[in-house]
């Protein structure tokens, strides 16, 4: 159970013992003890399952299934959803973003945090994402209307 416990504190401090003590609120000597399988009764599996309740009770006592509940999974999934949402829906932009403005998405994206833009700065992009669209359509408007006169012409034959 040690172990498991172990795998908790590196979950929940990234490993750092003094931390998960102060979380916990126990002195450091008493985690101590049951990281190293001493005196690990049930009242601080107790006071873990309590304070966790994403902890699962069955992995934490007999080490079968996940560290982490059902629930707490489909919570992570849908966090994690969301954020590959709100990046994907910002990355249309990608094209009409100033320099610096790339720089800031870039920086949220590389440090795994949701880029934030004003919604002003987001309403410009999408009018200049709306121009863009425009021109392309004359374009094609344009070059399909050539397409059509050009084949009305008859073809030499030879």
């Amino acid at each position: 159970m040690n172990q498991r416990l172990q795998q908790i504190i590196q979950y929940k401090t990234g490993g750092r013992q003094n931390a998960f003590a102060e979380l916990m609120g126990w002195k450091t000597p008493y985690l101590n003890k049951l990281v190293k399988g001493l005196n690990f009764g049930l009242q601080p599996v107790l006071a873990i399952l309590e304070r966790f309740p994403d902890i699962d009770a069955r992995w934490l006592l007999f080490g079968e299934g996940e560290m982490l509940a059902t629930s707490k999974q489909a919570e992570l999934r849908r966090e994690a959803f969301n954020y590959v949402q709100e990046v994907l829906e910002l990355e249309k932009y990608l094209c009409v973003m100033s320099p610096e403005e790339l720089r800031q998405y870039e920086e949220a994206v590389m440090q795994r945090r949701k880029p934030s833009f004003n919604p002003d700065i987001i309403a410009v992009w999408d009018e200049e994402l709306t121009r863009r669209e425009a021109q392309l359509n004359e374009r094609i408007t344009s070059a399909i209307s050539k397409s059509d006169e050009l084949c009305k012409h008859r073809t030499a034959k030879k």
